[in-house]
């Protein structure tokens, strides 16, 4: 690719606001190259993409200019070359809008391994947002990574969650494929409201006990005042509200709080809460029960203090709101009864899941469950009819102790 200078760049973004990734790069989506750049054959078109939208979005391609990896815009020889790549513009990128860290010790010490992380398994839906909101994205990753990271050395126990559970369940932004809470900022907010409730928590589970305690009276949407002769009259706005049959409509942290939220909602809020103050969070649950069309989903909790239900340190929690307090502890509630109750081996829908930034399969939701969903809006999954099973039973009378193989789905 031939970079236009400095000043050519300035004036297209001073004069044309914001553009947008070159059309070109999904070529590279359907047969692997572009007239933009050339990839390895045997590498991810997905990388492909990401290395195509870097050098043709002006702000991100400025930080390239003049280094020696603006060849790799042309040809670039690996998935990890364009990896590496990436992630040191973005960095760039991010520097000059002031995002500076240090890698070298202190409180931001691996702020690139986790950079890389999320890059790397960014889904689709998140690049096209980079390369057509590039500055705004920058600020929303930056965030994130500097948020877990001053988390994960806030306690103890924190500090203690291995390295691989903190990235998968801990860093990632989005639980499932939830609208970004771009402005909204539910890091730093949920990190600031309930940070000092578990400063002094014992362990894992006692903090999340304290967090399922609080969530219900918790007003975090932020408070406002209408000034009178009186002073002014502050308005701290509602709890977060059970609302039943709500999703896939509201599913983001901000959504759920301004509007409530039913199982999945609130579990993903819940799993949001848990993240935000260090503790390893995700969803889980089946995108079919017993009853058709009918879904349900809770929080998984990772604690090494006590093995749990499924003996690999997982625990289970409904998500929580006003007048809703969700159901037992490591224990299956009715409806989740009903999703064991609905399990069949090898069916896609009719199984366990629980989410995962990392995981290459593909986490079938009720609302998007398509191959279409697939591609575009990854969501990563681990299957977990398995663990359930072997723990609770399946089949209509929770009889079936299924194990992890003959549970495993086929593909889409």
């Amino acid at each position: 690719m031939d970079f236009p200078s400095i000043s050519f760049l300035f004036l297209l973004v001073l004069f044309c606001g914001s553009l947008a990734i070159d059309p070109g790069c999904y070529d590279v989506l359907t047969s692997g190259s572009s007239k933009q750049i050339s990839c390895d054959p045997s590498g991810s078109v997905e990388k492909c993409f990401l290395m195509c939208g870097i050098c043709t979005t002006p702000e991100l391609a400025i930080s390239l200019y003049g280094t020696s990896n603006s060849k790799y815009c042309t040809n670039a020889p690996s998935d990890e070359v364009i990896l590496n790549v990436s992630v040191a513009t973005l960095l760039n990128a991010s520097s000059l809008q002031g995002h500076y860290w240090n890698d070298g010790g202190g409180p931001e010490d691996n702020y690139t391994l986790c950079y890389t992380f999320l890059v790397d398994h960014m889904p689709r839906r998140d690049m096209l947002r980079l390369f057509t909101q590039p500055l705004t994205m920058l600020d929303f990753l930056a965030e994130h990574v500097r948020y877990a990271l001053q988390a994960r050395r806030q306690t103890g126990w924190a500090s203690a969650v291995p390295w691989a559970v903190f990235l998968d369940s801990v860093l990632p932004y989005t639980v499932v494929n939830e609208k970004h809470d771009l402005w909204w900022r539910w890091r730093p907010r949920f990190y600031q409201l309930f940070s000092p409730l578990v400063a002094g928590a014992a362990n894992i589970t006692d903090a999340v006990r304290t967090l399922v305690d609080a969530i219900p009276s918790a007003q975090t949407l932020g408070t406002l005042a209408i000034s009178s002769i009186d002073g002014p009259a502050l308005n701290s706005g509602q709890p977060i509200t059970w609302v039943s049959s709500s999703s896939p409509g509201m599913l983001s942290p901000q959504q759920i709080v301004e509007h409530g939220g039913s199982c999945t909602g609130t579990g993903i809020i819940l799993a949001a809460i848990c993240r935000a103050v260090g503790v390893p969070a995700r969803l889980a649950g089946c995108s079919e029960s017993v009853v058709p069309n009918d879904d349900h989903h809770w929080v998984e909790f990772w604690d090494d203090g006590a093995a749990g239900p499924f003996g690999d340190n997982w625990h289970t929690k409904e998500g929580v709101s006003d007048g809703n307090p969700g159901g037992p502890w490591d224990s299956p509630s009715g409806p989740m009864g009903g999703c064991l109750q609905g399990v069949t081996p090898g069916d896609r829908l009719h199984t366990i899941w629980a989410s995962s930034w990392s995981s290459p399969t593909y986490l079938p939701l009720l609302w998007s469950a398509d191959p279409w969903s697939q591609t575009w809006a990854h969501v990563g999954g681990i299957n977990r009819c398995g663990a359930y099973c072997t723990a609770w039973g399946c089949g209509v009378n929770r009889t079936n102790y299924y194990n992890q193989q003959q549970c495993n789905p086929g593909p889409i």
